[in-house]
This record gives structure tokens, C-alpha cells and sequence, in this order.
């Protein structure tokens, strides 16, 4: 396939909000892929050269990319800068830019000079070259690779090849939406797309996925299992408010486990070769030499996948510390100081591969037990605190322990025969029950920042005030929930300011807004924010349609930001409409019930 053939796909991709319309398009345009580049094609229609868990990425600093564009269209970096400036996209500034040099070429174009057609795998392949230039002069030599290349390609070409390497395809095409896409063209319908994705949440590489289909057909996708060093995506848990309710979800008996405010990680061991992977499926084995190392010590068996918690843990006071002592572990430098001045301890939950076999099927109590067959307990590997219930006053013994023990709730999880590890989905299987959830007045929520008002005063010069959405599920899209401007320190202003800067972006057509704000971001940076309460609202559209009055959404009152920048969680993995909707009704039941009283 022409790259520029795909290229006009993603034009017409960018023209239209419909998802039906969107699943068409694309789909319209992989049934013409080989079985040789369709994987090349996928990870490209997201925005990326390889899967999260490979650990290359493309992302070039925008200043490159502007450089490079200076040296393409033989413009002055003051020209080009004024240009983006206007347009507010490095895509379309390229193409315009690049689009009036052609232009001007064509007037001393000559018959002995061929035009160039690169097909998709010849652009991957220079990406791909691009991603892995390393050492010194590597800036430079990215720099006039792309140069090179961006001179050559069509404009059209060219905007999506920019828009690629600076991470901001802005096509809306998310992975579940090019899982339909990818069903539709090989089955003709939709309706398969629930095969690929069990697949998917197996491996985490959507290339593959799309390879296996294209060369071997449905059933052979159906055979993807597990593999050790290919992360799975995690299973996450819905939120309840009281123990009755987490009682009431598994029929009368559950087992509960602590909750720790800690960074989640899949384990994977093989020929005592040690892999970590966040819940994002990004490879973090490095940033963590001494978990590694922990878990070669405690083993007991090879071969295997676990799940558990690391956490960052006074071992003199014996109590675990707050999330942002772990974050200061994720640097990817300066390690042996940080290992010397937080150290940690591992609490795993789960076994999710073990003998040869995967343990996604088997039952929560199975699996459990396979654990405790890997892994040895020693002063750095435990076992999360763990106890089968059947009553509210057990609940309510264990959450009260765990709150006294300074952990931050807990979670319930089934224990019946079907009580299997759903890769990838967010259900009622599991649930966490924590002290934010127990009083109206101080629910949390990991909400991804879509826009910001430019700040007054003491603000002045940065963003004062953040647009916050939750993730619609069920149509792929980010919805408004809140406003937030308080629990800001000056510093953190700051550090938003530099960090959202680089992807300011018109508003994409995944954001479900009717409010307006002065500047729009790509939606990739997830916040933690606490509120006072969930109201209906006639401004913000988490769920729209869901309400007596299908106009009006929910919002939450009184947000203020705790501080954390949650970045384990993907933006698909923040908070739910349906998480928000659920909360909102128990809300309205509590104040019913009182009322009442």
C-alpha cells in the first residue's frame, strides 16, 4: 500500500465525528493491506511504530520537528514559528508550508526526476530508523533524516508524518475503534471484533493481533494466549460505597484484599530473566533493578507471570509512605540514589501464568493459590493482606484494619467457580472500597485534562484553571465532568504549564464539550482530583442520556487537585461515565434514605 493512500484514509478520518462513519472509513482502507504491513499500519493509525512494551518510541521534542521543517521548506525558524503559531497544529503548518514549496518546484521540474511514492512499510522502516538514532550527533542526525524525508513526501504526506513523530496523530482512532475497523474489513462486520480483542488484552500488541488475522484467519486468532515478556493488560476494578453493596455484588461471601497506594506491576520470570511492566504495558524493569532482584530471591519455581503492588515502604517504622515517594522511583535516571533513599516492597496479588499454562480461566481461590507455589514471602516479597468474608461486620473489621494499618482501603473480589481474570475489562468482579468512598464529601477521581483558562494575578502567564473529563466506555470519547483551579502549589502550576504546552491541539473530535476554553490539549495527562459531590448539570456532558432529562450531565462540586499526576493509568483507564453514573445514584439513594428517616 501507498503511504499515501493511508494518508487520505486519516484525512478523511479527521472530517468526520461518527464512529459508524470512522469504523467505515478505516476499514474500507486495511482491506487493501498486506498481511505483511496491516501490523505496521495499525500501530501507525495510533500514533506509534511499535507496541508500549518494546520501549521505542518515536516522540521527537517539537523543537526537532520544527527544525527539521526549517530545513525542508527553506524558511527561516522565525517564519516557521509564526505559521504554527497561527495554525496551531505542526501537521497542517507542514503541509502548507511544504505545499507552497512543491509548488514552486514544479516550475523547473524536469521529466528525468521521478516522483516519489513511498509505500507504507518504506515510511515505517525510516521511522523505525529515526526512533532508534542514539548517541552523540543523534539529534542532529534525526533531525536531517526527517528533514530528508518530510522534503520528498507529498504535503499531505508530510502532515501526518509530523503529526506521528511529535505523538499527536489527532485522528480519534483509538484501539478499540481500530479493532472494529479490523474486523470489519477481513469478516465484513463488527460483531468479531470481541475475538480480537480477547487477543489483544492477552498480548498487548495490537501487530500482532493484526498479523495473526490477516495471515491465518479468526480461529487462529481465538488460539492467542498468554506468553512470559508479553505483558497483559490488566484487569480494573469498579468502585462501591459501603460493605453492604460489595457484599450484595458477590452473593454473600468475597475475599478481600488491602488496597495499596503503590504503582501496579506484572511480573514476568523466565530462565531467571526478570521483566517488569506497568499497567500501561510499558517496560519499567530498568527504573527497578532492585525489585528485580528481589524476585530472583524469593523464587521458587520459573516460568511464570505475577501481579502485585509496589510500594515505596519505611522499613524502620514498618509502614508503607505515600504514592509520591514511589513516583520519585519511576526516574529513568540517578537509580542507585534512589534505590539507597526509598526502598521498596512488593505485594503481589495474583498468578496469571504458571507450568507452561495461562490462569486467566481459572477462579480467583486457583490462582491464589498458584502464587503461593511461585513465590517464597521474604522481607521484601509478601503477599497482600488477604481474608475470605461472608457478612457486613467482617467487611467493616478488615476495612477499618487496613485504614488503621495506613493503607488506603480495600478491594473485594469474587471467589466463585467463574471468578476468572478478565483481561483488559472493568467490571464488578472486583471492586475497591476506600475511606474516600465511605462519606459523600470526599469522593477522588482520575480525570484527564482536555483544556485551561490562561490564569490572573499571581497565575498570570500560565494555566489557571483545568477542563477535566472521565472516558465514555461504550462510545470511545471524553466527556466534561469538572472545572478544577484549587489545591495548586505555584511549582505544580509551573510544571503543568511546560508539560501541557507541547500538546495544545484544536479540540479533538473524542472530546464531548459544550463548554469553550482558551486552549485545547491532546487528552494524555491524568490528574487525581477529590470533590464534594456529584450534581446534575447542565453544562457538563458525562452522562448525557443517562438522565431523566437526556440534555443534562453530572458534575462534581467543589474539585480540588491532590497533587498526584496519575502515570500509570492510560487515559481510556481513568474514570468512567459508568463509574461516576454509579456513584452518583448511590449518592441520591443515601439522601433519599435519610430523608426519609
Amino acid at each position: 500500500m501507498l503511504f499515501y493512500e493511508l494518508c487520505k484514509c486519516y484525512n478523511l478520518l479527521e472530517k468526520t465525528r461518527k464512529k459508524l462513519e470512522m469504523v467505515d472509513i478505516l476499514s474500507n482502507t486495511l482491506k487493501n493491506a498486506s498481511s505483511k504491513e496491516i501490523g505496521k499500519i495499525s500501530l501507525l493509525t495510533l500514533g506509534k511504530i511499535h507496541p508500549d512494551f518494546i520501549g521505542i518510541e518515536l516522540m521527537l521534542a517539537e523543537r526537532m520537528a520544527i527544525k527539521a521543517l526549517t530545513m525542508a521548506s527553506g524558511r527561516s525558524e522565525k517564519s516557521v514559528l509564526k505559521y504554527l503559531e497561527e495554525i496551531g497544529d505542526l501537521g497542517e503548518t507542514s503541509q502548507k508550508l511544504l505545499k507552497g514549496k512543491t509548488q514552486s518546484s514544479l516550475l523547473v521540474f524536469t521529466q528525468q526526476e521521478e516522483k516519489y511514492e513511498p509505500e507504507v512499510l518504506e515510511i515505517w522502516n525510516l521511522l523505525d530508523s529515526i526512533a532508534k538514532m542514539s548517541g552523540d550527533g543523534s539529534s542532529d542526525r534525526k533531525i536531517r533524516t526527517l528533514s530528508g524525508l518530510i522534503s520528498r513526501v507529498q504535503p499531505l504526506e508530510a502532515r501526518y508524518i509530523m503529526r506521528i513523530v511529535c505523538g499527536q496523530l489527532r485522528l480519534g482512532v483509538a484501539t478499540q475503534l481500530l479493532m472494529e475497523a479490523l474486523s470489519k474489513a477481513v469478516t465484513g462486520s463488527r460483531e468479531n471484533k470481541h475475538i480480537i480483542e480477547r487477543a489483544y488484552n492477552r498480548c498487548a500488541d495490537i501487530s500482532k493481533v493484526a498479523e495473526t488475522l490477516y495471515e491465518e484467519g479468526l480461529e487462529t486468532v481465538q488460539k492467542i494466549d498468554v506468553q512470559v515478556f508479553n505483558p497483559i493488560k490488566v484487569m480494573l476494578a469498579q468502585r462501591v460505597s459501603s460493605s453492604d453493596e460489595l457484599i450484595e455484588r458477590f452473593g454473600g461471601k468475597s475475599a478481600l484484599e488491602y488496597k495499596y497506594d503503590g504503582l501496579r506491576v506484572q511480573v514476568h520470570v523466565k530462565d531467571r530473566k526478570v521483566k517488569l511492566f506497568s499497567r500501561r504495558s510499558e517496560d519499567i524493569t530498568n527504573q527497578f533493578p532492585d525489585v528485580c532482584k528481589y524476585i530472583l530471591e524469593a523464587l521458587k519455581e520459573d516460568n511464570f507471570i505475577v501481579e502485585g503492588e509496589v510500594v515505596a515502604y519505611d522499613y524502620e517504622k514498618d509502614k508503607i509512605l505515600p504514592f509520591q515517594h514511589i513516583s520519585q522511583r519511576k526516574r529513568k535516571h540517578n537509580i542507585e540514589q534512589k534505590m539507597m533513599e526509598i526502598p521498596l516492597r512488593v505485594f503481589l496479588f495474583d498468578a496469571l501464568f504458571f507450568n507452561g499454562k495461562s490462569l486467566l480461566e481459572s477462579n480467583y481461590i486457583e490462582r491464589r493459590s498458584s502464587l503461593h507455589q511461585i513465590i517464597e514471602e521474604t522481607k521484601n516479597i509478601q503477599f497482600s493482606h488477604q481474608t475470605l468474608v461472608s457478612s457486613t461486620d467482617e467487611i467493616e473489621a478488615f476495612f477499618h484494619q487496613a485504614l488503621e494499618d495506613n493503607y488506603e482501603g480495600i478491594m473485594g473480589k469474587s471467589i466463585d467457580e467463574n471468578s476468572s481474570y478478565q483481561a483488559g475489562t472493568r467490571g464488578f468482579s472486583w471492586v475497591k472500597y476506600k475511606a474516600d468512598y465511605v462519606d459523600n464529601l470526599s469522593d477522588s477521581f482520575d480525570l484527564v485534562i482536555l483544556g485551561a483558562e490562561y490564569g490572573k494575578g499571581k497565575r498570570a502567564g500560565k494555566y489557571g484553571t483545568f477542563l477535566l473529563g472521565c472516558f465514555d466506555i461504550d462510545e470511545g470519547v471524553y466527556r466534561t465532568f469538572t472545572r478544577v483551579a484549587t489545591g495548586f502549589s505555584d511549582d505544580e502550576l509551573d510544571s503543568f504549564y511546560t508539560i501541557l504546552s507541547s500538546l495544545k491541539a484544536d479540540k479533538t473530535k473524542d472530546v464531548i464539550s459544550s463548554l469553550n476554553s482558551s486552549v485545547w490539549f491532546e487528552p494524555k495527562i491524568v490528574v487525581e482530583v477529590s470533590g464534594a459531590e456529584i450534581t446534575v448539570s447542565q453544562k457538563h456532558t458525562c452522562a448525557q442520556n443517562h438522565l431523566e432529562n437526556p440534555q443534562n450531565g453530572l458534575a462534581l462540586r467543589f474539585p480540588r487537585f491532590t497533587g498526584r499526576i496519575v502515570e500509570d493509568k492510560s487515559p481510556e483507564e481513568i474514570t468512567s461515565v459508568e463509574e461516576i453514573l454509579t456513584i452518583y445514584l448511590n449518592q441520591r439513594n443515601k439522601i433519599d434514605v435519610s430523608n426519609n428517616v
